[in-house]
């Protein structure tokens, strides 16, 4: 097998999706085209906070659809929340996705442990695509759902690219999240008290200066630096173990959508 004529073949249908305020990109994740649209996590197409539009950009780095949240959410044909499968089926059909690889959705039946398997994505918000190989480490269930583990980097960014079975080459999983070796809800947490922290001395009006210093918006700076560095930390703390849902339920949603 050729695989890198099959990377270069299959890398055009592999998108990135950013969100976008005030053309700041707040943050983003990876989806993939099958049928006649493109399938990504649902917690990549609902993220925390206002926002005013989905960037959704290609490989060759070059083109790009925006689309107002109203527009994409219209075409959501089928969801499953963060909660319970986390994916999601969005029906887009603008010029910019003919002619591009479609992926061919298998089954993670199919997938036994010592698979080698490919992922593909945008990590950290990197402007190339990123392609990983790795193979099928754990294959187990949790509260109702199927759970590829891989032995490879996941990272901030894969969320919702496809995980591909080199033997078959078909789509078996979606890319869900990266096991960090950390207590994550603690980091969240951590984050989202910086967060506030941050919005509350932005509102805060100081009364007096010391020095020609304004007090409370050092103390905003400061917070705001932590904030950032906590959020480094957390997706820094990459142990090289990776989860992918199996693509099972969306492709039964597909055939009924």
């Amino acid at each position: 097998m050729d695989l890198s004529k099959y990377i270069r073949d299959i890398s055009t249908g592999v998108i990135e999706i950013a969100i976008e305020k005030d053309k700041r990109v707040l943050g983003n994740g990876s989806a993939f085209l099958a049928g006649d649209g493109l399938i990504t996590n649902s917690h990549v197409i609902r993220p925390p906070g206002n926002f005013d539009a989905f960037r959704i950009r290609f490989s060759d780095g070059q083109t790009q659809i925006r689309l107002l949240p109203k527009d994409f959410y219209g075409a959501l044909a089928a969801e499953s929340p963060a909660s319970s499968f986390d994916f999601a089926y969005v029906r887009i059909d603008e010029p910019e996705l003919q002619r591009r690889y479609r992926f061919d959705l298998g089954s993670s039946e199919k997938v036994e442990l010592g698979n080698e398997v490919l992922f593909l994505g945008f990590p950290f918000g990197m402007p190339q695509l990123t392609v990983h190989r790795g193979y099928v480490s754990s294959i187990h269930s949790q509260d109702g759902r199927d759970i590829i583990q891989i032995d490879g980097s996941v990272n901030g960014g894969n969320s919702g690219g496809p995980l591909i079975d080199l033997k078959s080459r078909q789509v078996v999983g979606i890319v869900t999240r990266a096991v960090t070796g950390i207590v994550e809800q603690e980091f969240d947490n951590l984050i989202s008290a910086l967060a506030q922290n941050v919005e509350v001395l932005g509102n805060t009006k100081t009364v007096i200066q010391v020095g020609g210093i304004d007090p409370i918006q050092g103390l905003r700076a400061s917070q705001s630096a932590m904030q950032q560095i906590a959020q480094n930390l957390k997706r820094s703390a990459n142990v090289g173990i990776g989860y992918a849902f199996a693509i099972d339920p969306v492709k039964a949603e597909m055939n009924c959508a």
